[in-house]
């Protein structure tokens, strides 16, 4: 499925300004230790395009969308699997559901493919709403 079948599957709230995304996406960034090559990958750009983003990335909505989704994972994930190492603890553990294939979720997330975080987004969307 293609990232844009992918974007009009889902009508999410309205998305925070650019700013505030790339703030709440630098923090989360930074709760996990995650290496700047990483935070490129969940992008899906270059590793020199974070490193030089000293503003929110304008009005190009795949960025947007991506970075709101790693945000949007990161919270939920602590909803879902809270304590003390809750939303990071579970992004790095290995996971038998079927969407994560034994692999640590976050690895599934630095593949650099929007459906990946559109995915992990719905699994742990799926866990909120049964608890």
């Amino acid at each position: 499925m293609s990232d844009l079948a992918l974007r009009t599957r889902i009508q999410p709230a309205p998305t925070p300004d650019g700013e505030l995304l790339l703030s709440a996406f630098r923090k989360v960034a930074a709760a996990l230790g995650l290496t700047l090559p990483e935070q490129a990958a969940i992008l899906g750009v270059s590793r020199a395009t974070v490193a030089g983003w000293k503003t929110a990335p304008g009005a190009d909505p795949d960025k947007l969308d991506r970075m709101a989704l790693f945000v949007g994972i990161f919270g939920l994930a602590g909803q879902a699997f809270p304590g003390e190492r809750g939303a990071e603890g579970w992004l790095r553990r290995p996971n038998t559901e079927p969407v994560f294939g034994g692999a640590p979720p976050l690895d599934l997330l630095l593949n650099g493919r929007f459906e990946s975080l559109l995915r992990t987004y719905d699994h742990l969307q799926a866990c909120v709403r049964v608890w």
